[in-house]
C-alpha cells in the first residue's frame, strides 16, 4: 500500500475538523447542544475562576487509579458532561446506510512516532508532539459556540468537548524538553457529539438533512424514486431516514462519533500525543490541547472496538489507523501502562 502522501494528510486534517462548527447540517445533523438536564450539567456551587490547570500540587498527589475523586472542580456555570461506554451507544449515519469506505483502504496510516504525528496533525501550532501518559481527571467541558455554560471560552465560534487529563508521565518528548510536568492538568480536545434529549435547534438539523435527502432521492409523489436511482442508493436512502428517525428518538442514549471508537473516560488512563505547548488560554487559565485525535488505550490487551475491527474500519474514518498505530504503540510504550 502507498504511503500517506502530504496532501492526504491534509485531506485528513479536514476531516478531522468534521463537525467543529456546530452549525453544519452537511457534517453532522446532530449537535452537541446540551439539554436542560440529563448528564450534561451547569455547574453549580463550585469552584471559582481559579486555574484548574495550576492545581498541581494536589494533582500530583492524587495520580493513581484507585482514587475516585475528580482532581479538577468544575468551574461555577460552566457545561459539563462525562462519557460512560455502559451508558451511551455510539452511532453515526455510516452505521445505518454501510455504504462508507475508510479513506486509510488506500493508505498506509501514518507510523505513530512523534515527528509523523506532528505532520499529521496540521492543527497544531507548536513545533512538536510529546507522548504522555494521562488519566481522566475529570468531567469534560462541552463548548457551544464558543461557550462553556455562558462563558465564552475561544474564538473562533466553535463547538467542542474538552477533557481534562492529569499527566501521569511523560513518556517519550523525542530526546527534547517537554514543557509538562507530572501532576500538570490539561484539556485534551475529543471528536464526538453528545445527542442528549433534542432541542429546537438540534431538531432543526435533522430536518434539514432529511429534507435535502428526499429531495434528491424522492420523487413528485414523495416517494423513492426508483427509475433514476439503483438498489445500492435505494440501501443508502432507507439507512439515513432510519439514522434520522433514530436521532429523534434517541432519548439522550447516543454519541455521535465519525472518527474513531476511543473517548476519553474516568478511571482509565491512556498515551496521548499532546501539542507541547503550555500557552494557557486567556478564560481561567485552562490549557485547551489539540492533541492528536486518536487517544490509546494501552492500559488493554487489545485494542478498542464497537462493533469488530472490520466493521468499525467502514463506520469511522480512523478507524482502520487507530488499530494499525496501537499495535505498534503497545509494543513500544506498553511497559508504562502496566498495573
Amino acid at each position: 500500500m502507498k504511503k500517506l502522501t502530504k496532501t492526504t494528510a491534509l485531506i485528513l486534517s479536514a476531516l478531522m475538523l468534521f463537525g467543529c462548527a456546530g452549525n453544519s447540517a452537511q457534517s453532522s445533523v446532530g449537535d452537541n447542544t446540551p439539554p436542560s438536564g440529563s448528564s450534561v450539567t451547569d455547574s453549580k456551587n463550585e469552584s471559582s475562576g481559579e486555574s484548574s490547570a495550576t492545581e498541581n500540587s494536589s494533582a500530583t498527589d492524587n495520580t493513581s487509579k484507585e482514587s475516585e475523586e475528580n482532581l479538577v472542580k468544575n468551574i461555577e456555570g460552566y457545561q459539563t458532561f462525562s462519557y460512560d461506554a455502559d451508558k451511551y451507544e455510539i452511532t453515526n449515519e455510516y452505521i445505518y446506510s454501510n455504504t462508507y469506505h475508510s479513506i486509510y483502504d488506500m493508505f498506509t496510516p501514518v507510523e505513530p512516532n512523534l515527528d509523523d504525528l506532528y505532520k499529521e496533525t496540521t492543527d497544531v501550532k507548536s513545533s512538536e508532539l510529546v507522548a504522555l501518559k494521562c488519566r481522566v481527571a475529570g468531567d469534560s467541558y462541552v463548548i457551544i459556540d464558543g461557550k462553556c455554560g455562558e462563558t465564552l471560552i475561544m474564538k473562533p465560534f466553535l463547538s467542542l468537548i474538552y477533557t481534562p487529563v492529569v499527566i501521569e508521565e511523560v513518556v517519550d518528548s523525542n530526546n527534547g524538553k517537554c514543557l509538562y510536568n507530572k501532576g500538570d492538568i490539561l484539556y485534551i480536545r475529543e471528536h464526538y457529539y453528545i445527542t442528549e434529549q433534542y432541542n429546537d435547534r438540534s431538531l432543526n438539523f435533522v430536518q434539514t438533512a432529511e429534507e435535502n435527502l428526499k429531495a434528491q432521492f424522492e420523487n413528485k409523489s414523495g416517494e423513492f424514486d426508483s427509475s433514476h436511482y439503483s438498489e445500492i442508493e435505494k440501501k443508502y436512502y432507507d439507512g439515513q431516514m432510519e439514522y434520522y428517525n433514530a436521532l429523534r428518538s434517541a432519548n439522550g442514549k447516543y454519541i455521535q462519533a465519525t472518527w474513531n471508537p476511543v473517548f476519553l473516560q474516568k478511571g482509565q488512563s491512556y498515551l496521548i500525543f499532546a501539542d507541547n505547548d503550555t500557552t494557557a488560554n486567556e478564560v481561567d487559565g485552562n490549557i485547551y490541547n489539540n492533541a492528536y485525535p486518536i487517544v490509546f488505550d494501552l492500559e488493554q490487551s487489545k485494542p478498542s472496538v464497537f462493533k469488530s475491527e472490520k466493521e468499525d474500519d467502514g463506520v469511522f474514518r480512523a478507524s482502520y489507523a487507530y488499530h494499525y498505530q496501537w499495535k505498534i504503540l503497545k509494543e513500544k510504550y506498553g511497559e508504562h501502562f502496566k498495573s
